[in-house]
């Protein structure tokens, strides 16, 4: 019988996926709570509200998730490990059959904890990290003694052996810390990556905007670091066609808030289709609409500029600062620019 990697499989099914518009993964926030107070976090509230999703109704949308033939579910939150319940959920989505992934700061990851990880058959866990010093972590949680507990957290699972990737989102306050928050990582065989992207929060505040880096410092610390920068896999990209909104958002993926909220994914809460009162199935429906019928307005410039290949913004990105998913931000225009520039500089066919 051939056997293939995981990942080669999933990119294979995202593909597919996304050429018939038949949903393969979503991203499930269980909760908005958290432990820790990121200064960057596009979290709206870091509280869990009474009218969140109860375990009866994620249960029964998990049902309705596999049922329409969902492979990958990501539960995520705020910190998903703060609801008592999180085994509970984890045990029944693996009835369900589907391959798990987990997102979390790893602060809660006790040894019990990962026992319940490995009971469950998580295919993968992606933790944050912050920083490599207490410091610095601790500047950008908001949280004394946060950092001692994602160490003990990363330990322990080091020593269960589970799938572990670890992302740095990557700020003003951090930066220095790159290559030292890869060798603590590495030093514990685990996978590191790095994000650049900063993002408004989901309620359109544009706080967190101010920690992100300069484009001209992005440019740098990719040209130092490029091979340890997260690239997102086919069931994760941000450009997988060719309609207005490129992403995977409603051609094969998905996502629900803590309220029921079936939307195009975290960072693009439209358009807010109530689980509660609805279906997973007709939900979907609602969303391919949602992307079908979106159009740009007079402020679309990308078909005629000429950095769009390096260009990172997306239609999320537009609407989540300006309520318009045509604008073009300074930001990603100058980055990519930059990038462009950067890429002619270093092409072997330029003459010297």
């Amino acid at each position: 019988m051939k056997t293939i990697a995981s990942e080669e499989f999933l990119n294979a099914v995202s593909l597919k996926a996304a050429k018939t518009r038949q949903p393969e993964g979503v991203t499930f926030e269980l909760t908005y709570g958290c432990n820790l107070r990121c200064v960057h976090c596009y979290n709206p509230t870091h509280r869990a509200l009474p009218h969140e999703l109860t375990i009866s109704e994620i249960c029964a949308l998990l049902n309705q998730i596999a049922d329409l033939g969902v492979l990958t579910v990501t539960f995520t939150g705020g910190e998903p490990s703060v609801r008592p319940d999180i085994g509970d959920i984890l045990r029944h989505a693996r009835r369900q059959g589907l391959m798990i992934h987990l997102m979390t700061n790893a602060t809660r990851i006790t040894p019990s904890f990962t026992h319940l990880l490995q009971e469950v058959g998580v295919s993968q866990i992606n933790i944050s990290i912050y920083g490599a010093t207490e410091a610095v972590y601790e500047r950008m949680t908001a949280v004394p003694g946060s950092y001692r507990q994602f160490r003990q957290g990363l330990l322990n699972l080091a020593a269960a052996a589970l799938p572990v990737v670890v992302r740095m989102p990557v700020t003003t306050i951090n930066c220095e810390e790159i290559q030292a928050c890869r060798q603590l990582v590495e030093s514990l065989h685990m996978k590191f990556q790095y994000c650049l992207e900063i993002m408004s929060s989901v309620t359109g505040d544009r706080t967190p905007l101010q920690y992100r880096l300069a484009p001209d410092e992005k440019v740098r610390i990719d040209q130092d670091l490029l091979s340890y920068k997260w690239t997102p896999t086919p069931e994760e990209s941000c450009s997988v066609n060719q309609s207005f909104i490129e992403c995977a958002c409603g051609q094969s993926r998905f996502a629900i808030t803590p309220y029921g909220e079936m939307n195009l994914c975290t960072a693009f809460p439209i358009p807010g289709y109530n689980l509660r009162t609805g279906s997973v199935k007709e939900g979907w429906e609602i969303l391919k609409q949602t992307v079908d019928q979106a159009h740009p307005s007079q402020q679309y410039e990308c078909p005629t500029c000429e950095v769009r290949p390096h260009c990172r913004q997306g239609r999320s990105d537009a609407w989540l600062e300006t309520g318009d998913m045509s604008s073009c931000l300074p930001h990603y225009k100058e980055w990519a620019q930059l990038e462009h520039h950067t890429h002619a500089l270093l092409d072997p066919r330029r003459p010297r």
